[in-house]
């Protein structure tokens, strides 16, 4: 292609790729609302225009879902935006209720109208909509003739004052500045690296790129790309030799890192799978009526919490995991007296731990001040007992907590008599979702990231730390944290 018809190209690219940017970026400014409105993020309606801008969509969300003939509720989670606490919705098929949602509470508010509008001689045989809003309270009865049958919408809503919505609507206000910066930024970086590309590149480097690329897709990386004239491509020829070296040397590497990547998303929809699997049986048993009396129900609401949850300790797990590799920017550091840490740490969860059948005993020197963050060593701390707990023996275990200063290093070691793990299993405890085949067995009892938690929280305090087998049968985690001199502490 010559350098006209790339120029061209490059004129019509300034303009179509801004575009489709621009739907990629409503796509997935949508999809992070969706996302967001659908956590613990309502729509609190606060006047009259609110009121029955949601009638309206209640009306396009119940019956168009029941002029499709489709008998699947889970269709009605657009509902679910709404604030349980404040509205109540009741969808009602004849005489049969088909759908309720939210405060059982506010059903008596508009109730007898509902009554008397279904028995009105007026709207027999005929769709019918009556909206009254007073002071603090809005309800809205509407009834449309779906195949011969006789569908009611009833919903009530108590008013806001609190403006309870504002993260909702301030997310969709930065949704809007997201999508206009994002609109700019798309048409300047187009436009910057087209014209770069068009007067950087010429004929005869092109075609040396090309058959350097040739030779790499081939296999062949002992090849050095030669181009005598200082102007601005020779770093372009540089860089493609030293991209040449590098590659041959990091194929390995990448590779190795492909496969964990590979085992960490098997490894983290593995864990996903079966709390979610678990929850929508049950949901699915709640819906079709398998769970027909209260203790049942109260039986599968608790399955579905417990679910939710192992679910949500994930999430945390892992935002915490990603936040560690911010470093001190996301967690920030301070001088912590070690000792006074450790004894206040363990008389906070001596109760708990006796509880769960392990007796915790500390040994810690005086006078041992790191750089360190609480939150960290508190996580760190409760993940390694919290694996000698779980993964213990039938009967009770002693976990022992020593600290000692050595050479300017502070040395923590915590150790169990457990029945410790394999030799071969020992440098693999630390990557994320990796477990032993003791521990795959009983993957409900953690997240799989506390020890790889444990490494990096370490790592971030300019620590290293260890995992060993202890004689004749046990586990110790040794953690080495530099110790803040009397001057810096100052």
């Amino acid at each position: 292609m010559t350098i006209k018809k790339r120029l061209l190209l490059s004129h019509l690219a300034v303009f179509i790729v801004p575009i489709m940017a621009t739907f990629l970026v409503l796509a997935v400014s949508t999809i992070g609302l969706i996302i967001f409105a659908r956590g613990d993020n309502h729509i609190y309606i606060e006047n009259t225009i609110e009121f029955q801008r949601a009638c309206e969509v209640l009306h396009h969300i119940v019956f168009n879902h029941v002029q499709k003939k489709n008998n699947n509720d889970v269709e009605y989670w657009l509902i679910g935006l709404l604030a349980p606490e404040q509205n109540y919705i009741l969808i009602q098929r004849e005489n049969q209720v088909i759908y309720t949602y939210g405060n059982q509470s506010l059903a008596e508010m508009g109730k007898q109208d509902f009554e008397e509008s279904q028995h009105n001689t007026e709207v027999i045989g005929k769709d019918f909509t009556d909206i009254n809003t007073l002071d603090n309270d809005f309800i809205c009865i509407e009834k449309h003739i779906i195949d011969n049958e006789e569908y009611w919408l009833y919903f009530v809503t108590e008013k806001s004052t609190n403006n309870k919505d504002q993260p909702l609507e301030s997310a969709i206000e930065r949704t809007g500045y997201f999508c206009v910066v994002s609109l700019i930024v798309f048409v300047f970086v187009t436009s910057f690296m087209l014209s770069r590309y068009i007067l950087r590149h010429i004929l005869l480097p092109l075609r040396k790129l090309r058959l350097g690329a040739e030779n790499i897709r081939e296999g062949n990386f002992n090849l050095q790309l030669e181009h005598s004239s200082e102007d601005e491509i020779k770093p372009v020829m540089e860089a493609f030799n030293l991209m040449v070296q590098k590659l041959l040397k990091s194929i390995e590497e990448r590779k190795r890192q492909e496969d964990h990547q590979k085992e960490l998303v098997a490894s983290i929809s593995h864990d996903l799978r079966t709390p979610l699997t678990t929850i929508k049986a049950y949901i699915e048993g709640l819906i079709d009526g398998v769970a027909d009396s209260p203790s049942k129900q109260l039986r599968y609401l608790q399955v579905i919490k417990k679910n939710t949850d192992e679910l949500n300790n994930m999430i945390e797990e892992l935002f915490l995991f990603s936040k560690i590799s911010l470093g001190e920017k996301a967690i920030p550091l301070e001088p912590i007296n070690l000792k006074e840490m450790l004894e206040f740490f363990v008389s906070e969860n001596n109760y708990a731990w006796k509880k769960a059948g392990a007796t915790v005993t500390l040994k810690a020197q005086d006078n041992i001040v790191i750089m360190g963050s609480y939150m960290l060593l508190d996580r760190i701390l409760s993940n390694i007992i919290g694996n000698s707990i779980k993964y213990k023996p039938e009967y009770e275990i002693d976990c022992y907590i020593k600290l000692i200063g050595r050479n300017k290093i502070a040395i923590l070691s915590i150790a169990d008599n457990g029945s410790g793990v394999p030799e071969e299993s020992l440098e693999r405890l630390t990557e994320p979702f990796y477990r032993t085949d003791k521990a795959r067995s009983r993957t409900e009892d953690g997240t799989g990231l506390g020890l790889s938690i444990a490494v990096r929280a370490v790592e971030m305090m300019k620590g290293a730390l260890t995992i060993e087998n202890v004689n004749p049968h046990g586990l110790m985690v040794i953690i080495e944290l530099p110790i803040l001199q009397q001057e810096e502490q100052s």
